[in-house]
């Protein structure tokens, strides 16, 4: 039995939380608040788990499921739009007699141009911080630097396909490639 919700529980109330909300992307002008959640994949692989009924699974730098907060911008008829948002991500090990986790605040900034069908593009900075990875005994816990990297977003509406070139570095001089590809979903009101 897990202690705490594995990345598909965590991603299924992210879709449960979204689907409450009223989703729009385009459509929203002025200030106003976003919710974000990101399912994110890619990085080295930092550890690799076997478990007693023979499979294996693989903790990725890069990978995680994020929930973020924040604020956005658009001008009244500008196809411009700038938004922050402050988020926790988080990956575990389906692992059901240990905690074994990769936890990471993420700051984002990003601004997006906006079509009139739906259609939209974004780039902006990602920052990283508090990256701590716990093996729960399994193993040495590693804490990593911050990091900050470049972020791209192109999507439809609230679903987004994304990418976010990252490095991080460990506390023991190791660098790690935590670049991920990702869904994100967005709500605005």
């Amino acid at each position: 039995m897990l202690r705490r919700f594995g990345a598909r529980s965590a991603m299924l109330c992210s879709l449960l939380m979204l689907g409450g909300l009223p989703l729009a992307h385009a459509e929203h002008e002025g200030f106003g608040f976003t919710f974000e959640a990101d399912l994110e994949y890619g990085g080295d692989d930092l550890a690799t788990f076997e478990f007693t009924d023979g499979s294996t699974q693989d903790i990725k730098t890069g990978q995680g499921i994020t929930a973020a907060l924040g604020g956005h911008y658009r001008a009244t008829g500008s196809p411009f739009s700038v938004r922050g948002t402050v988020g926790y991500k988080y990956v575990t090990t389906k692992a059901s007699n240990a905690d074994i986790s990769i936890g990471r605040t993420v700051l984002e900034l990003a601004g997006n141009y906006l079509w009139d069908n739906g259609w939209w593009v974004g780039a902006g900075i990602t920052h990283h911080s508090g990256i701590k990875y716990d093996a729960d005994g399994f193993g040495p816990d590693v804490d990593f630097d911050d990091a900050t990297g470049p972020t791209l977003e192109v999507g439809w509406r609230w679903i987004a396909l994304t990418y976010t070139d990252l490095d991080y570095k460990d506390e023991f001089g190791g660098e790690w490639d935590a670049s991920s590809v990702g869904l994100k979903l967005t709500t605005k009101f």
